[in-house]
């Protein structure tokens, strides 16, 4: 019974977060494309953004490590509800290692 509280609290809560992610980011912006092939639609391959380093740039680089830290974040708490889920010995075990890396992220986060 514990385990499917867990579980169902959860889910509840890992969908409420992603709905009000969806919600506040903003919509993209339409781009006007002229008809017919261009130039740059005639290159093959990845390209580099031709982006001038600019201050939003320089602050961004400072905080560059806050997406490894969430993905941890996340991971652990994937592993936590999974471990619910399994149950038994194994369970408790994938729950307890989730705990700690996402701890481990969170840590990281907050310094």
């Amino acid at each position: 019974m514990n385990r499917k509280l867990i579980s169902i609290l959860a889910a509840a809560a890992v969908m409420s977060s992603s709905a009000v992610a969806s919600a506040q980011s903003p919509a993209p912006k339409a781009v006007q494309q002229s008809a017919g092939p261009t130039v740059a639609a005639s290159t093959a391959g990845v390209h580099a953004p031709k982006v001038a380093r600019t201050l939003n740039a320089r602050a961004a680089d400072a905080h560059m490590g806050a997406g490894q830290n969430v993905a941890l974040m996340v991971v652990g708490g994937a592993a936590l509800i999974v471990g619910a889920v399994i149950g038994g010995t194994a369970g408790v075990l994938i729950a307890i290692a989730g705990a700690a890396v996402g701890l481990y992220g969170l840590y990281n986060f907050i310094q």
